[in-house]
């Protein structure tokens, strides 16, 4: 298999997350592109997701783009149903949890982790206040919804780690950045259910790495 992934991609860091725990390392080729210099607009990424957009799977003629099909594709190729359940209700669980995180939860964290770490780490000017609060106020209405639903249990599914929290907890790294703004304090439950997500041997590998670190 060949995976496109960039660095400090909450959505590439989840596919490399599910390539390691699923233990897929071995055979899977990974391919860095720099966004910044633009390194994705390469013939060779457009020949396999023409949107020309990470993370995307290659494996024999099958190519397949976007991040959570990738995980569900990955997690059913090693028949690991307790991370990626493939009876009725639990997929629809998981499915359910992944569009929330795409629509809702990660959006808003993404607003803000955009205009308060990442463009100073990419040099693209200064942090957004008005979009900042925009993000905040969303953030604090979908952490309010997760910190109720982790009341009585320690991952999204219940109490083992399944593909929807790779998703659900996929800015985890961003979200803890001391400049983020990200109230997590005021979210006890969600900030531990990060705080766990970190300590899985997986997703601790593939931490995102400073950019000056990454480009050695």
């Amino acid at each position: 298999m060949k995976l496109y992934v960039t660095d400090l991609s909450p959505n590439s860091r989840r596919v490399l997350a599910a390539v390691s725990h699923l233990g897929f390392d071995g055979e899977t080729e990974i391919q860095k592109y720099d966004l910044m210099k633009g390194e994705h607009r390469s013939d060779e990424l457009k020949a396999v997701n023409p949107n020309q957009k990470v993370p995307v799977l290659v494996d024999g003629d099958f190519s397949l783009w976007e991040a959570n099909p990738i995980m569900i594709y990955l997690g059913e190729r090693a028949g690991a149903e307790e991370f990626c359940p493939t009876h009725r209700q639990g997929r629809i669980e998981v499915l359910r949890w992944m569009s929330w995180e795409v629509q809702h939860f990660n959006r808003a964290l993404g607003d803000i982790v955009w205009e308060t770490v990442a463009k100073q780490a990419f040099g693209l000017g200064a942090p957004d206040t008005v979009k900042i609060e925009a993000g905040l106020d969303n953030f604090r209405r979908f952490a309010a919804v997760l910190e109720n639903h982790l009341a009585d249990r320690d991952f999204v599914l219940g109490d083992e780690l399944t593909v929807a929290d790779f998703a659900v907890g996929s800015h985890s790294a961003l979200a803890m950045h001391p400049q983020s703004q990200v109230p997590l304090k005021d979210f006890p439950k969600v900030n531990a259910y990060l705080q766990r997500l970190e300590a899985v041997p997986a997703w601790a590998a593939t931490a995102p790495k400073p950019r000056a670190e990454a480009a050695e």
